[in-house]
């Protein structure tokens, strides 16, 4: 009879546990290379299919946060020389994230709550595309400077003006506009400095009249051009103008003289105007029936006078309905010749009878 050992048995299972060991030694190592040289095989690839490559942006302007905080406080924030703008942004990324990006991806903040007591607000850098495959996003400004002032508000009359000369033969007779005054608002040191708002028509060459939309310009008090839109805005920035161009015309200028001079004076029948003609313009069907403009007699009365006398009359006050001078200030000179009367006494011959 065979005779039975736990021991025996339990002595070669062992022994076959022992063979497997260098086996399970060996596949871990095997593995672990295999990793390795995964690893090594995928940065290899990377590095040479796919390297690190930067992009660099010019000119990317920084939106600044919670100014509305500030509205609401009647506080404005100026921007301080051009600062939310980066001259140059640099980002690095792998090559396929670089080229994927352009330059609207770039986004630049600058958050108010975290501006410094000097003024100064940090910019935080990132890309609104592929952000966690950024290696580096880096500026070469990394403030935007400002400046905070009480909110002020300025009413204007809008002037307007003209730039060119019209067509021979036509006048610019008006220029209206269908809005009359601008508001602008802004920080109050600035505000302050704007003393007038106009539009300028450009007019060079216009032969009729023209309806056209004219940009808003504000001037300090002497007349440099302010500008409008990043610290200051205006409630309207446009208006329709609405340009009223004539056309012209010569003609002679002629008077009425009425009254008696002194007694033993008389009127010489002469008289001179200078100049004797005059530009007038006017709608053309009204032009034309125009010939002459007549000084009435109610301005030149002679009526007591014992001498010739000159008198200058404001030209624009004797036009007919509807017509209009090309120089509105123009003055003519009147001479009216009074003589006096000489008597001469005539002997009558001696009779010779």
């Amino acid at each position: 009879m065979a005779e039975f050992s736990p021991l025996k048995g339990w002595g070669k299972k062992k022994q076959g546990n022992d063979q497997g060991k260098p086996q399970l030694v060996q596949s871990a190592g095997i593995l672990l290379t295999s990793f390795l040289m995964a690893v090594a095989l995928w940065f290899f690839v990377t590095s040479v299919q796919d390297p690190e490559a930067s992009l660099t942006v010019d000119d990317v302007t920084v939106k600044v946060l919670h100014k509305e905080v500030l509205e609401e406080e009647g506080k404005i924030c100026t921007i301080l020389d051009n600062s939310d703008v980066i001259p140059l942004v640099t980002v690095t990324a792998s090559r396929s994230v670089v080229d994927s990006l352009e330059t609207d991806n770039i986004i630049a903040t600058a958050d108010l709550d975290k501006m410094t007591e000097d003024g100064l607000v940090p910019i935080d850098l990132t890309t609104n595309k592929y952000s966690d495959n950024i290696t580096s996003i880096t500026g070469t400004s990394k403030y935007v400077r400002v400046s905070v002032e009480e909110r002020a508000v300025k009413s204007l009359v809008l002037e307007t003006a003209s730039r060119g000369a019209v067509a021979e033969g036509y006048i610019l007779s008006s220029i209206t506009t269908d809005q009359n005054l601008v508001r602008v608002t802004g920080p109050e040191s600035m505000v302050e400095q704007v003393a007038s708002a106009g539009v300028v028509i450009d007019v060079t060459g216009a032969g009729a009249s023209i309806s056209t939309n004219a940009d808003i310009h504000l001037y300090d008090a002497e007349g440099n051009d302010i500008e409008v839109g990043k610290n200051l805005t205006l409630n309207i920035d446009k208006v329709i103008c609405s340009v009223d161009i004539l056309p012209t015309k010569e003609v002679k200028i002629n008077a009425r003289i009425t009254g008696t001079p002194a007694t033993g004076y008389r009127l010489t029948g002469e008289y001179t105007i200078s100049p004797g003609t005059a530009v007038i313009a006017g709608r053309r069907a009204v032009l034309e029936n125009v010939t002459e403009i007549v000084i009435p007699s109610s301005a030149l009365d002679v009526t007591g006078m014992n001498r010739s006398f000159s008198k200058t009359l404001e030209l624009k006050q004797y036009l007919p309905e509807g017509i209009l001078l090309a120089d509105e200030n123009e003055t003519v000179k009147v001479t009216v010749e009074i003589m006096q009367i000489v008597q001469e006494q005539i002997e009558a011959p001696a009779d010779g009878g």
